[in-house]
């Protein structure tokens, strides 16, 4: 997020495709090519989870950071896990584990304390801010 701040001039189009093409030279070494799928179906899939919830998520969420103040765009990142926790729950039908729940529910939080610039300091009485 540090860096796609300073590159305002970049299209968040060409940031993503950076990003992913990093990854893959990073991850490739460590796949299992005799695994890959065998069904139109399967690659279908693949295609979409790749093009839809990598690429274009990538280029709405870098198109953001620049755009953003710094706590909108830390909130973004905090919500991003629990949104996606939330899918698997509503499409999967998954079950979260008490500590599983608990975390998101201190995400969750902690999105709400920065976004309405909260701090442990005002919810103690008589204390000051420094």
């Amino acid at each position: 997020a540090f860096v796609t701040r300073r590159l305002r001039g970049t299209s968040p189009y060409v940031i993503a495709l950076i990003q992913v093409l990093t990854g893959i030279v990073i991850l490739a070494p460590l796949a299992d090519f005799n695994a890959l799928p065998s069904s139109p179906q399967s690659w279908a899939m693949v295609a979409t989870i790749g093009v839809v919830h990598t690429g274009v998520m990538y280029a709405f969420l870098y198109s953001a950071i620049q755009k953003l103040p710094v706590v909108l765009t830390g909130t973004l990142s905090f919500l991003y896990p629990v949104v996606a926790i939330l899918v698997d729950i509503l499409a999967y039908g998954h079950v979260l584990m008490p500590g599983q729940a608990l975390g998101g529910a201190a995400i969750l939080l902690a999105a709400v304390g920065t976004t309405l610039n909260i701090t442990p300091r005002h919810l103690l009485p008589g204390t000051r801010r420094a």
